[in-house]
């Protein structure tokens, strides 16, 4: 089956066409301690970011939700999702959600479960745990939806078709096997992807792709959700920002693209192994 009719079969091929603009926030770790990085979000930042959701307005929805046409959206949606699926989203950003009423998407790095972030550059030595799978359990039970991180996290447009379709199978079926569940989303490692990684998920069994925008230039693809990520210097009103769609919200995905550009050093110091 080619990827047109993938495409053309899939339910939730004209989702696009029938879904009014949804925000879909990405967040890595919500944790105190300091690193030298941005893509952190201290657990502070995280329940003002909830507080103001909630106040004015918005409620999450599940990635399964948006995916599905015939699943009614609340007055104002909105989708949490966390890349890299560490530690920290367990003790802090999760009893928060919780306290809120809130649910999210974690994506998981199979062969990193429970494990330390050695996969990562760890500016000055410092280390992060990722989730374990009685973590991802008990949140599964509690509603947290989650999806596919690839199996050991390489930028996927820079390793062999073999090295895809590893990355995207295995991390799948492992994931599966243990939910116990179908796992329709992947988010692509670094938001980086082509039309023949696309093309590798699609045949895999994949439904969606989350990234932080449309590499696929020249096509019309509804594949991919656009995601905005907030980082360690982000405010409320980048926040504002970024659930909008307006010309804020263009500054925004420009300043991502820069901070995105700048994540080609993980994968060129660490390169996928």
């Amino acid at each position: 089956m080619n990827a047109s009719e993938i495409k053309s079969n899939s339910p939730y091929a004209e989702r696009n066409s029938q879904r009014p603009h949804v925000p879909i926030l990405a967040f890595h770790k919500v944790d105190p301690r300091f690193e030298w990085g941005v893509t952190r979000t201290t657990p502070q930042q995280f329940r003002r970011i909830l507080n103001y959701l909630k106040t004015t307005g918005y409620q999450t929805v599940s990635l399964q939700d948006l995916s599905d046409p015939s699943h009614p959206l609340p007055a104002k949606p909105v989708v949490l999702t966390f890349d890299d699926s560490y530690e920290s989203v367990y003790a802090h950003a999760y009893p928060a959600m919780m306290e809120f009423g809130f649910t999210g998407t974690i994506f998981i790095i199979t062969d990193y479960i429970g494990a330390l972030n050695r996969w990562d550059i760890n500016l000055g030595w410092l280390t992060f745990r990722h989730l374990n799978w009685d973590q991802i359990l008990e949140m599964k039970k509690n509603g947290i939806e989650f999806g596919s991180h690839t199996h050991r996290h390489p930028d996927l447009t820079r390793v062999s078709d073999e090295r895809i379709e590893r990355e995207l199978e295995y991390s799948k079926k492992i994931l599966e096997e243990r939910l116990g569940e179908k796992v329709p989303f992947i988010s692509f490692p670094f938001g980086r992807y082509n039309e023949k990684i696309v093309q590798k998920a699609k045949e895999i069994g994949y439904v969606h792709a989350c990234a932080f925008w449309n590499s696929l230039k020249n096509s019309d693809e509804s594949f991919v959700f656009e995601r905005k990520a907030y980082y360690l210097f982000d405010t409320l009103w980048n926040l504002k920002a970024k659930l909008g769609c307006n010309f804020w919200t263009h500054c925004e995905v420009a300043k991502l693209r820069i901070i995105n550009f700048c994540s080609h050093g993980t994968s060129l110091v660490k390169p996928a192994s």
